[in-house]
Formats: structure tokens, C-alpha cells, sequence
């Protein structure tokens, strides 16, 4: 048996390791090349820009999804109010929608039915679930054609968020996310220290890195993704002149091809449906207030619609599905599709889809 003095020296020599291992498991949880802890890459970097309260430039270079996915990941609270939708809601902002909350504007680009419950779930399966949701219901979230469906969207996380959280055992997923065994294992792995190094040491001259805006927010030449996750649109496209704006409109209804994401709009898609009511029950059932949003077309977009009814019959059924639903489950509900019943006008509007953020507050109650 060794005596109390020779186990003395060995846990001294032992002591010696210690600055080393800890420097290695700092260096693999904070470099973490393969992005197990913060997410990977450019990505990555923007939020940690954001989430220091910048603004970045050139959105339309970002994957605006897996940012959102990377800021649920990283952000070190779970926002009081978070908003999903399409872009027709990414220029909601907290001084708009809930001044003095913590807020994130989880929209995306051309948000489908998957991007509408994902956009929840990133945060949530981070233990980061608001205490206010404002679902943005865009018409063709009810339309099951394909053209409804964005290919920019992740469909295992939609599946994930199905099968167990709503219950709707028929999906089937698969997931990259990393275990927490796996994450365990990198922390005191020496190749992934080594990883760690290589990486933190690269040649970074030729990658393109996120930018900090620089100046004045509203007189950039590219959109912006602002640290609340809304986006300003560049100063060129904020400042269309009435002909601009009128080209856009006649160009976006031509007669000769469907209004945005309505082909084969002929019924309110059941299965949507069902799940857009679970997800409701689901939410109200953690607390959570649930807000539902009717993004509004242009009047002269919307009057169009109306004109040529017989190739999307559907469309007109939404807004008094939502309304219903809003009633049958006690919700508040906001906007239009028909901008001119709420008294919008054309110059609320930037195009047959995008609103002046300016005229938000007509329609958008601060919320308390």
C-alpha cells in the first residue's frame, strides 16, 4: 500500500495536467469546430453579432433559418413574444409589436406549413418558450399543392415537432442534432481539441464573415437582419415611387400564370388543419397566449383575387376559417387579407404583399 506521502507527490504530479485539460475542454466548448454547442460556421457568428445587439448586413446571404435555429440555440433567455410568418411579418418589430419585452421575430423568407410550427419548436426544444405567440396565418400555409412548399425548409424538424410534441405518431424523423453523450465526449476529446485548434488558427482571408451594419440602419443598399430578428428592407425597395410600386403590382397578378403560392387552391387542407389546431390546444395548454396575425395583400392584389375566384376558390375561405377559429378558441386576432376593410391604403404598401412597417401600428396593438 503507498504511503499518504507518495499519493501526496502522484496527486501532485496529477495537479500539473489540470490547466491543461481545463484549457482543452474551454477550447472544444468555445471554438467547437463542428458546431455541437452554438451551431456552426457563418451562421453562428451573425447571431453572436446580434445577439450583442447588432444589426447585419446582406440578409439575402444569410440561410435565414438555420440563423434563427443558431440565435434560439445561443440566446441566453427564452423572448417574451416571439413571432413567426413569412416575410409579409418580418418587419414586425418589438418597438412595434411589445415595447419593454424581450422579443424575437422568428420569421423566414417564404415560410411554408414547416417553417410555421418550426419556427416555435427551435426554441422550445431549447427550454426557451414564450409567453406570447403570434401566429402569422398566410393564405397558402391551407393549401397543400407543392407549390405552397418552400425546398429552404426542414421537413425532420417539422416531423420531429409532429411525433412528439402534437402526437401524430405517423411521421418519422431523423435528426443531426448531437447528444448529449456526444457532447459530453467532445468536451474532453483531444482530437476535437485538436479540431478546435485548426480551426481557430485557419486562414480566414478568402471566407465571406458576417458584417455589422455600420452607419445608419434605414440607409442601407442591401436588407438588413436586425438583433431582434426583423429585417429592414434596403432603402431602395422603402422608397419605391407610386410607379414602381404600381409595375410590381400588375407584374405580380399577370393573367397569364396562379397569384403567389394559390395553384390548385380548391379546399382548406384537413390535415393543416388539424394540426394547426393541436398545435393551438398545445400551446394553450403550457399558458402560453396565442395571437393569430392576417397579413394583408394589397387592396388592388386582393381585388384581383377576387376577379379571378374560379382558379382558387379556396383562398376566400381562409380568413373566415381563422376568424372562426379565433372564436372557437378564445383568441385574439388581428389584420386582413382585405386591406381595405381595415382601412389600409396604397401607400400602407411597398407591393401586392409587403407592408409599410410604418402602418403596422394601424392594425397592431401594442401588447401588454
Amino acid at each position: 500500500m503507498k504511503s499518504l506521502k507518495d499519493l501526496l507527490k502522484l496527486s501532485a504530479k496529477l495537479l500539473i495536467f489540470v490547466p491543461i485539460f481545463a484549457f482543452m475542454v474551454f477550447c472544444n466548448y468555445r471554438i467547437d469546430p463542428s458546431g455541437l454547442f452554438f451551431g456552426a460556421g457563418f451562421e453562428r457568428i451573425a447571431s453572436e453579432y446580434m445577439l450583442e445587439g447588432n444589426a447585419i448586413k446582406g440578409y439575402e446571404r444569410l440561410d435565414g433559418r438555420k440563423l434563427n435555429e443558431v440565435y434560439a440555440k445561443n440566446v441566453p433567455y427564452a423572448p417574451q413574444v416571439i413571432v413567426n410568418g413569412s416575410s409579409r411579418s418580418m418587419t414586425i418589430t418589438s418597438d412595434i409589436l411589445c415595447p419593454g419585452k424581450t422579443f424575437y421575430n422568428a420569421g423566414n423568407v417564404g415560410a411554408d406549413r414547416y417553417d410555421f410550427f418550426t419556427s416555435y419548436y427551435i426554441f422550445a426544444k431549447e427550454g426557451k418558450e414564450p409567453e406570447t405567440m403570434v401566429l402569422s396565418l398566410d393564405a397558402w400555409l391551407f393549401n397543400s399543392s407543392e407549390e405552397a412548399i418552400d425546398k429552404r425548409s426542414d421537413k425532420q424538424l417539422y416531423y420531429q415537432f409532429m411525433n412528439e410534441e402534437l402526437g401524430f405518431s405517423e411521421y418519422t424523423y431523423t435528426t443531426d442534432d448531437a447528444t448529449d453523450k456526444e457532447k459530453h465526449k467532445a468536451l474532453v476529446s483531444p482530437s476535437y481539441f485538436q479540431a478546435a485548434i485548426k480551426y481557430y488558427l485557419r486562414d480566414t482571408s478568402g471566407e465571406i464573415m458576417p458584417e455589422v451594419v455600420d452607419g445608419d440602419l434605414y440607409s442601407q443598399n442591401e436588407v438588413v437582419k436586425c438583433s431582434d430578428g426583423s429585417i429592414v428592407y434596403d432603402v431602395a425597395y422603402r422608397n419605391r415611387t407610386v410607379d414602381q410600386i404600381n409595375q410590381s403590382l400588375i407584374e405580380e397578378t399577370y393573367v397569364g400564370a396562379p397569384l403567389m403560392n394559390m395553384a390548385d387552391f380548391n379546399q382548406l387542407d384537413p390535415v393543416f388543419i388539424q394540426q394547426l389546431e393541436a398545435f393551438i390546444e398545445y400551446l394553450q395548454n403550457k399558458g402560453i397566449r396565442v395571437i393569430l396575425y392576417l397579413p394583408p395583400y394589397h387592396e388592388y392584389f386582393y381585388s384581383v383575387a377576387q376577379a379571378r375566384v374560379s382558379e382558387h376558390p379556396a383562398y376566400f375561405e381562409v380568413e373566415p376559417y381563422c376568424r372562426g377559429l379565433a372564436e372557437k378558441y378564445g383568441l385574439e386576432i388581428y389584420g386582413s387579407y382585405d386591406a381595405k376593410s381595415i382601412g389600409l391604403v396604397f401607400e400602407d404598401f411597398w407591393d401586392s404583399y409587403h407592408m409599410n412597417p410604418e402602418s403596422l401600428s394601424k392594425i397592431l396593438p401594442v401588447i401588454e
